[in-house]
């Protein structure tokens, strides 16, 4: 049965690649869905995509800081704008505590709301969030979640502590949708390359077709590893080891200087998401260096992981539960067992001999394993349990 579905996401959805994905799947399942955003000058208030509709929502306290405080009354003015609006839909797919929030709300006005609860971390447990905030989710998840009509999370280990911490406060089933890159985007990449895919790193900074890359990929921020990548490279000049950051984020001072210092360390502005597999391909070994610095980032499978091994690229990670345990069954790269500047360039330096050949038939193996094929059907299932 069709179902009318507001996909609520609190940012402008100009990047946010699950919400894409998930909406995308739902309408080809048959549904109507809207995916309600903020809104941002220069972005359109609607838009018509693949099937599905994106409407922007004017926020006038948008412009106010980062903050508690602030952020309730940000909160209080989308619930007056939102909430009532779109109250009737069948259902409200929430992604994360704020949206749900406001699905709670709109369950008071009618009953028969379903919402869905798509948590993209471990919503109390995130990082940099002060502790009264984490306080305040846990609180919230505590009295909220017995409404919610199913609870998804993107890896196994946050699955599991939702279940363990809310057992007793009525939490539904909860179900594991990872966020893996969609297959036919990959498909389509593999066409080109049978024709000859640029090696777009190579070409764009005079890398020797010899040398060995290692990729960063996704946001320039706090603990995610970079600094300690970017020590990593140093005493790495002559070693034939270049390290490729492509992304963005508030550490891009930190990425841009060294740049500047080390020849061997290439910065590469962000590309569209449809365009990334094809980067990627261009690299040796992609890193996945998050620090364990809270539990969300302890347990978590990150988009990069995905992206690295079906664009056919091993991967050499930090020490994470979820990440070695997808690692080690695929069979697609090495665990970093020492998380320090000299522990990544012992790891690089020891792929770089054993060369990335070694994880061939692995990573061909691999799109048949993991796709987003396979999470889309888990999707599809629990709307198609909801309807009936």
């Amino acid at each position: 049965m069709e179902m009318r579905i507001a996909n609520l996401v609190l940012n402008d959805f100009t990047r946010d690649n699950r919400v894409l994905k998930v909406s995308q799947a739902l309408a080809d399942a048959g549904h109507e869905v809207t995916v309600v955003a903020l809104h941002k000058k220069g972005l359109p208030e609607r838009e018509e995509r693949g099937g599905w509709m994106v409407q922007r929502i004017p926020v006038s306290l948008a412009a106010l800081p980062r903050g508690t405080v602030f952020g309730a009354m940000k909160m209080a003015e989308l619930a007056l704008k939102v909430v009532w609006r779109w109250r009737k839909m069948d259902a409200w797919h929430c992604n994360d505590i704020e949206a749900f929030v406001l699905g709670w709300c709109a369950k008071r006005l009618n009953p028969r709301l379903k919402l869905i609860y798509d948590c993209h971390e471990f919503e109390a447990e995130r990082n940099a969030k002060p502790a009264i905030e984490r306080k305040l989710v846990g609180w919230l998840e505590r009295r909220m979640i017995r409404k919610a009509e199913a609870v998804i999370t993107v890896s196994p280990s946050i699955a599991h502590a939702y279940r363990e911490r809310y057992a007793s406060y009525g939490i539904p089933e909860v179900h594991l949708v990872r966020n893996i890159p969609e297959v036919a985007a990959l498909n389509g990449e593999k066409r080109t390359a049978e024709m000859g895919m640029p090696d777009h790193f190579r070409s764009r900074f005079g890398i020797p077709e010899g040398d060995f890359i290692a990729l960063y990929q996704g946001a320039f921020t706090y603990n995610r590893g970079l600094e300690t990548a970017l020590e990593a490279m140093v005493g790495l000049q002559e070693s034939g080891i270049h390290l490729v950051l492509m992304g963005y984020g508030p550490l891009q001072h930190l990425v841009d200087d060294a740049a500047a210092r080390l020849p061997h360390v290439h910065v590469h502005p962000a590309v569209p998401y449809e365009q990334v597999l094809a980067h990627t391909r261009s690299a040796d070994v992609g890193l996945v260096s998050v620090k364990p610095t809270c539990l969300s980032y302890l347990y978590c499978l990150p988009n990069k992981l995905f992206e690295y091994i079906l664009a056919g690229v091993p991967v050499l990670s930090n020490d994470l539960p979820d990440c070695r345990a997808l690692i080690e069954d695929l069979g697609v790269g090495e665990v970093v067992q020492d998380d320090t500047p000299e522990g990544w360039r012992a790891a690089l330096r020891k792929l770089q001999q054993r060369g990335n050949q070694a994880f061939h038939k692995a990573l061909q193996a691999a799109p048949d394993r993991i796709s987003w094929e396979q999470e889309k059907a888990r999707l599809d299932a629990i709307y198609a349990h909801m309807a009936h």
